[in-house]
């Protein structure tokens, strides 16, 4: 599927499971924060405690996480850890 027309979806269950779809790439993670970019909404930091990666294909677009999920933030901009802007201020 042309990566234009692919839906960008974020089903959370209970705060523990994450799961998101039309995920164009991962720039960094640990169990703190994970920092991705979209295919069609920008930039993605997911922040919490203990979180995993239990899926990641990037062929599909497809990035399923468990932890304990306590944000979820977008940006049009560039991923946080690799330019000063809203995110680093947001967590200080």
């Amino acid at each position: 599927m042309d990566d234009k027309r692919r839906k960008h979806t974020v089903d959370l269950i209970d705060r523990n499971r994450l799961t998101i779809t039309a995920v164009k790439d991962v720039f960094s993670f640990d169990e703190q924060i994970i920092e991705l970019e979209t295919i069609s909404d920008g930039f993605m930091e997911i922040e919490g405690a203990d979180l995993h990666i239990i899926k990641m294909n990037l062929d599909s677009g497809e990035l399923i996480v468990e932890g304990i999920i306590s944000g979820i933030l977008y940006d049009d901009g560039a991923p946080a850890r690799k330019k000063s802007g809203l995110f680093p201020k947001l967590f200080k």
